[in-house]
């Protein structure tokens, strides 16, 4: 049988074909399925979060939700009752408007049929003829709230997992909201599969510490070298390839990130010509690694520089609302990032480190108070996701007080990239101002009749 290399190797929506068990992922999963807890899902991006849900649910057994930054938990809620082919209609009654979140009491008639509600009788003569008739009754349920939502579910026998992808993406308002809806679904038997992108433990526990114990957590994190070669040697087989002359060096360049070790063997295998499975057996060389590295840092180069001028507000902005010129710490963060040792990022930076950091780098650092680097760091995914940065590169763990990065194919990068250059194309939003206002001061005034 022939497959096709983008089949194979690579990252995609798919199962990829080179997809490897782990005892310690695959199987606390599938044991959380059968626990009926709550199940979350965590890691940086693209180390396999979905594909797990791919290998383990049938098709038909789950409804997905994507989630966004302006998904509200009423939406989730909507599209898990329309992929139930639950219909239903709104409430004349329910108000101006249903999105509102405040009007807790707005009512959904639902839609629940029932057969052979009734039956009618007719004699004529010595013959009688029964009619049964089918009666709709609507009734009002409110989708703000779990337990109308799981007892709708209830009435038409779903039983599918609901799986919550992008589940970082919503605000922190509605993560906590959901936090506590998901307490009441598990009571009635409505199991989510939440797919996040952090790497601490209790996320959401944070948020509702009624959870723990409700939830079984799953994290992808870590994989190992002998993971990478298993993938590899999964794929290699089905494609015909050999990759034993240059296995270690791509393993040591993915930076322990499954999605770098997929994308550098699809890569690999074009440029030795392997677009299917080969008829004979083709060796991956030097050459071919040396163009899939070049490749790829040429496309992740291209995201992150753009993620980077994106995080970093060059508005130029001169106050805040205290009256207070800005202390500027997206710039300042991204500095940091691009002047630190990578082996200490790859660990996790704290709080104290950051702090310490930036002000030896800062334009007054007699201004940087920990309390104000606390709160940007407690902001810094939902500031992301304000600049459109998907995924979002780094997060910050309010228990651990460690800020670490989160998108796996960022290690790639700053290993490849020449970071003082990036520094320097990156305009510095306080100093860039201050040159114009100096500027504006020089010019002399219009003169006056």
């Amino acid at each position: 049988m022939k497959y096709k290399t983008s089949d194979v190797f690579g990252v995609r929506s798919q199962l990829i074909e080179s997809y490897i068990e782990r005892p310690s992922v695959d199987e606390l999963f599938s044991a959380a399925l059968q626990d009926k807890n709550q199940v979350i899902v965590y890691g940086s991006s693209k180390q396999g979060k979905t594909s797990l849900t791919l290998k383990h649910l049938a098709p038909d057994g789950y409804v997905k939700v994507e989630c966004s930054p302006q998904t509200q938990a009423i939406d989730i809620y909507r599209s898990i009752l329309r992929q139930s082919n639950i219909t239903y209609f709104e409430s004349d009654t329910q108000g101006l408007s249903f999105e509102i979140a405040s009007n807790i009491n707005a009512g959904v008639k639902v839609k629940v049929p029932f057969v052979g509600e009734a039956s009618l009788g007719a004699g004529t003569g010595d013959k009688q003829t029964k009619t049964n008739t089918s009666k709709e009754l609507y009734i009002e349920y409110n989708l703000e709230l779990a337990q109308d939502v799981s007892e709708l579910l209830r009435k038409k026998g779903i039983e599918k997992f609901i799986v919550l992808e992008n589940f970082h993406y919503l605000s922190p308002e509605v993560q906590e909201r959901l936090a506590y809806d998901l307490r009441v679904f598990q009571d009635l038997g409505v199991i989510f599969i939440v797919l996040g992108i952090w790497r601490e433990a209790n996320r959401l526990v944070q948020f509702n510490g009624d959870l723990l114990d409700r939830v079984t957590e799953v994290p992808v994190e870590p994989w190992l070298n002998e993971d990478f070669a298993r993938v590899i040697e999964k794929g290699s087989k089905l494609l015909n390839v050999d990759f034993t002359f240059i296995q270690e060096k791509l393993i040591k360049s993915s930076f322990d990130s499954v999605g770098v070790v997929q994308e550098l063997c699809k890569q690999c295998c074009i440029a030795a010509g392997v677009k299917e499975t080969s008829d004979i057996t083709i060796t991956i060389t030097d050459d071919n690694l040396l163009s899939a590295l070049e490749t790829k840092a040429g496309e992740y180069g291209g995201r992150h520089i753009r993620n980077f001028e994106s995080f970093v507000d060059i508005a130029r902005k001169t106050s805040n609302q205290s009256g207070k010129p800005s202390l500027a710490f997206p710039f300042y963060f991204i500095q940091l990032l691009l002047k630190t040792d990578l082996d200490n990022i790859e660990q996790g930076l704290s709080r104290s480190t950051l702090l310490e950091g930036v002000r030896k780098v800062h334009h007054r650092p007699e201004d940087v108070r920990s309390g104000d680097l606390g709160a940007f760091l407690h902001n810094i995914t939902q500031h992301q996701i304000n600049k459109r940065i998907q995924p979002p590169f780094v997060d910050y763990d309010r228990g651990s007080k460690l800020l670490k990065i989160i998108d796996s194919s960022l290690y790639f990068f700053l290993r490849h990239c020449d970071r003082e250059a990036i520094l320097a194309d990156i305009p510095h939003p306080i100093l860039d101002f201050s040159d114009d206002l100096l500027t504006d001061l020089d010019e002399p005034e219009p003169a006056t009749r």
